[in-house]
């Protein structure tokens, strides 16, 4: 899962989903699949209603995405607590930066482009040739791609794209090899992102839920194929939620519904002007009550180019960069970011100390600040290339871009034969000092940002284990926010595949950091959930304990989805069948994950409440119909209604969805 100057996928803000962690760390437990990678008995000895031991848990805490609350809730659910309390700490919030523009505020609103468009038509104009304008939009299936179809070998599964009473629908099936429908799940598309320069990605939207469409469609190969981090034979189908942390870079201005997260309200679905001016409405007003004086400075709005240079990149790097792990700042959420003041208010970005140089599609500001005309400048920047207002269709891009070069390369020209230069490209600069290079997306390749020589990839890092360091100023903020900030960020390195050989390390000196840090005082939300995570592993019990204080604390969405997840599997476990209801209940009303409804219709189906548990299993499968333990749930349900055909029925299909690897 962003519409900046190279729009991706939804996919590209997953830390989230790299490909080759599947399932793992989706944020909620597989059945058959332990954290530590090993197999679970397929069939349970508690008659199959007890299945997904403890280890599960700690894959809940593997997404750090958020979902929303449902708003249509039934007569009988009660409110959750109040979430103003908080447990104490011995530290304020961290201040936020000083800033001498007014719109960095509270006070300052969002009016949306519309009313930026009034007084600024020319920039506007301007502004709708770039590809934010295109970030986000309402699908119209008259400008979509062509109908298609292809099969996944991967997975097994078949995918059609097809239109039908004017809506565009996307079609998943699996099928045994003898052509019998095992699964089959149809979604109309609600939500375009990206431009379709490189791609187009697409959301469904579920009983107000919003979630990312596995098949995507790949401009460059002209075909339909899987949606990046869908390529494993265990993937997302079209359960994977959109959170607001994607949609800050995929949209102009998103809003959780009722406090909640991937039920979500767009204010502007496009990129718009505020995204990088900041909130307009004191600029509004102030227009709209006198003129400025001669000589006065309207510090109402941001003119990003009167920015100091990293002030500026903030504005950029909020959605084009990215590093091994980033924390938010307590008490901050990184898509409350204003433009005027620097990111590292809102996150900090960690890094190895012996980082390598890699390619990654929002690594574009991290990429320029390794160059040396990047190092040796005072003014070079995102924008000395990029024009966010693009005045008119660039008709030779190889030209402008040399242009650029040569403007402070122009004494010292390329040292290579005209004849050689003219091979690269049409004489590119760019073709040899910015080279095009292999992505983490499947199907693309991006402009490296890194100006200089490209040669050898530098070798991967020994087998020492690596040290995290900020790779922001963190002087700002107390020592024990930055003891707490490190603790988290080797948490969340420890959860990528990618380092795994070195996760056993990081989590024990994430714990020994967020012990420390809450025994100082610090209890904040997150720091609370990353010890509930530490300790569902070795003490289940003190994990428990934590889980509950987060739930009387003001925390975010996604905090206290992945506490009340933890509490009702180990309720479920301890066979606490209504206090795992309490929480699950409250669940399914905060995100549409299957799991959760699998689990409290075992709830359900233990305490023998058997029309609710086949009511709360249908559910289920609506979501995921490739989960084999759904089907077992039901085989026991129906054993116990007396109906052996529809018993036998799903009990062989959870067999043939297990032994062929799906979910």
């Amino acid at each position: 899962m962003t519409g900046m100057a190279h729009p991706t996928t939804l996919s590209c803000c997953v830390e989230l989903m790299s490909s080759d962690r599947g399932y793992r760390g989706a944020g909620f437990g597989f059945p058959w699949q332990a954290a530590s990678g090993k197999v679970v008995s397929f069939m349970s000895n508690q008659s199959g209603i007890h299945r997904g031991g403890l280890l599960l848990i700690v894959s809940l805490f593997g997404m750090g995405i958020a979902f929303a609350v449902w708003v249509g809730w039934s007569s009988d659910y009660q409110p959750v607590p109040d979430r103003t309390r908080s447990l104490p700490s011995s530290l304020p919030i961290p201040p936020y930066s000083e800033s001498r523009f007014l719109n960095v505020g509270p006070e300052a609103q969002y009016i949306g482009s519309a009313a930026c468009a009034v007084c600024h038509a020319n920039n506007h104009k301007s502004y709708l040739r770039t590809p934010h304008s295109q970030a986000l939009s309402d699908l119209d299936p008259k400008a979509e791609p062509p109908d298609g179809s292809f099969d996944h070998a991967a997975s097994g599964r078949s995918y059609r794209v097809y239109r039908k009473d004017g809506q565009l629908h996307h079609e998943e099936v699996l099928r045994t090899a003898e052509g019998k429908e095992i699964a089959r799940v149809d979604q109309p598309i609600r939500y375009l992102v990206g431009s379709g320069h490189f791609c187009r990605s697409y959301i469904v939207e579920v009983d107000g839920f919003l979630h990312e469409s596995p098949i995507t469609w790949y401009t460059s190969k002209q075909k339909w194929d899987m949606s990046p981090g869908f390529d494993t034979p265990r993937h997302w189908s079209f359960e994977r939620p959109v959170a607001i942390e994607c949609l800050a870079c995929h949209a102009g201005r998103a809003e959780e519904v009722a406090g909640a997260f991937h039920r979500l309200k767009f204010q502007e679905k496009a990129i718009g002007c505020e995204n990088c001016h900041g909130p307009g409405s004191l600029h509004q007003d102030l227009h709209h009550t006198r003129k400025l004086a001669p000589g006065e400075t309207d510090l109402t709005i941001i003119h990003p180019a009167k920015l100091t240079r990293s002030l500026q990149e903030s504005i950029c790097a909020a959605c084009h960069l990215s590093n091994t792990s980033m924390v938010a700042v307590r008490g901050r959420e990184p898509h409350e970011f204003r433009p005027g003041r620097p990111l590292s208010d809102y996150r900090i970005r960690y890094q190895f100390a012996d980082s390598e140089d890699r390619m990654t599609v929002v690594g574009h500001v991290e990429q320029l600040r390794q160059s040396a005309c990047y190092q040796k400048s005072t003014s070079l920047t995102c924008v000395s290339c990029h024009d966010p207002h693009q005045s008119e269709d660039l008709k030779d891009t190889s030209a402008y871009y040399r242009g650029k070069c040569v403007s402070c390369h122009n004494s010292q020209p390329c040292k290579l034969e005209l004849g050689e230069r003219l091979k690269k490209e049409k004489d590119n600069c760019v073709a040899c000092h910015m080279p095009r290079g292999d992505t983490e997306i499947p199907h693309l390749a991006f402009t490296h940002h890194r100006i200089g020589r490209h040669g050898t990839k530098p070798a991967i890092r020994s087998g020492q284990v690596p040290e995290l360091v900020a790779a922001d100023d963190i002087t700002h903020l107390e020592p024990l926010d930055r003891q707490r900030n490190l603790g988290l960020a080797y948490l969340g390195a420890s959860r990528n595949a990618e380092y795994s050989t070195f996760a056993k390390d990081f989590r024990g000196r994430a714990a020994e950091l967020l012990e420390a840090a809450s025994k100082a005082g610090l209890r904040d939300p997150e720091t609370t959930l990353g010890l509930v995570e530490l300790y569902s592993e070795t003490d289940p019990s003190r994990a428990t304990l934590l889980a509950k204080q987060i739930l009387e604390q003001h925390s975010s969405p996604n905090v206290r989805t992945q506490a009340l997840a933890f509490l009702s599997n180990y309720d479920y476990r301890a066979r606490k069948y209504p206090a795992a209801i309490k929480s699950l209940e409250e669940l399914i009303r905060l995100r549409r994950i299957a799991e959760d409804w699998r689990l409290l219709g075992m709830c359900y189906l233990n305490q023998n409440e058997l029309e609710r548990a086949l009511q709360t299993f249908q559910h289920a499968l609506a979501i995921q119909p490739y989960r084999n333990t759904i089907h077992t749930g039901l085989a026991e349900l129906y054993r116990r209604q007396g109906d052996t055909k529809k018993a036998d029925e799903s009990l062989e299909t959870a067999r043939w969805l297990y032994l062929h690897h799906q979910d």
